[in-house]
């Protein structure tokens, strides 16, 4: 087995451990928590990814895992010579071990270009059931939004809710070991003020309300289709001064209000900023004390 990494700092002081110990089939383990009727929501965590080792070894998460169906969704690092992120819909039964689906994140998708050394690295899946037949998927790596997100699967029987987990691939049962920490699951619940029968036909952003406004006024904004959205308050310098919205959200309308209770911030002009996939937009607003 391999030496445990050094505990991340602020990590607890405990590093988590998952190994394939009985040289299966499938060389594959899986550690899953929380429900089979869980839909919409987050998990992250620090996993310990290994860098180009003479047996694969693979690290990831998972997600919407349903025993009863044996299926389960993953994102798993692979930096051997393959040198990709890969997320996949996969059988969890050996008898059956089939890829449902399997889509690579390669090339430019990471701007921080992927590790040279062993590691360890944040990854993060957001997942949305859009339909009775449809999940989408947002992956991020070193909270880096990873290019080619969100990945969609669409098809009858596809696995619409279930648990999260851990995932861990090895060619060898006395070889690496995976290691996690800091893990995270948060729930992501709808936020549209319109139902669909009315979404909006463009994305837009519009001007703040009041304005001049003291102390607090409203953001309205629309959303043409489902995008991880991030809305930001700044000074003229560029600096944040407030972090209003940063979460995948549905389309649909919605509104956003700011406060400067509990502030220090002086009059003057300020500029928001709504991005939302390949849409940006900024509007200026006044602030009279």
């Amino acid at each position: 087995m391999s030496a445990a990494p050094k505990v991340l700092t602020g990590g607890g002081n405990y590093v988590g451990l998952l190994q394939d110990i009985n040289g299966s089939y499938t060389g594959s383990a899986v550690a899953v928590n929380g429900d089979v009727t869980l839909k919409d929501y987050s998990i992250e965590a620090d996993v310990y990814c290994y860098q180009n080792q003479s047996l694969s070894a693979y690290a990831g998460l998972v997600v919407y895992s349903d025993s009863s169906k044996k299926d389960f969704y993953k994102i798993r690092v692979d930096f051997d010579v393959s040198n990709r992120i890969n997320f996949s819909g996969l059988k969890s039964d050996p008898a059956t071990f089939l890829p449902l689906f399997s889509y690579d994140f390669k090339g430019t998708v990471y701007a921080g270009g992927y590790p040279t050394t062993d590691g360890w690295h944040k990854i993060k899946v957001e997942v949305r059931t859009v339909s009775a037949t449809k999940v989408s998927f947002w992956c991020y790596f070193d909270n880096i939004l990873l290019t080619g997100s969100p990945v969609s699967y669409d098809k009858a029987g596809a696995v619409t809710a279930g648990r999260f987990g851990l995932y861990s691939f090895q060619q060898s049962a006395t070889g690496l070991a995976t290691y996690y920490d800091n893990i995270v699951v948060k729930s992501m619940p709808p936020t549209a003020i319109e139902d669909e029968n009315n979404i909006p036909t463009e994305f837009s952003l519009e001007q703040n309300f009041p304005n001049p406004f003291n102390p607090e006024t409203k953001i309205s904004y629309k959303l043409q289709s489902p995008s991880h959205v991030s809305l930001k308050v700044y000074d003229l310098l560029g600096n944040t001064v407030a972090t209003l919205v940063n979460e995948y959200q549905q389309a649909g309308s919605y509104n956003s209000n700011f406060s400067i209770n509990n502030t220090q911030l002086s009059s003057g002009v300020y500029l928001y900023t709504l991005q939302a996939g390949n849409f940006t937009s900024t509007k200026k607003m006044v602030l009279i004390k």
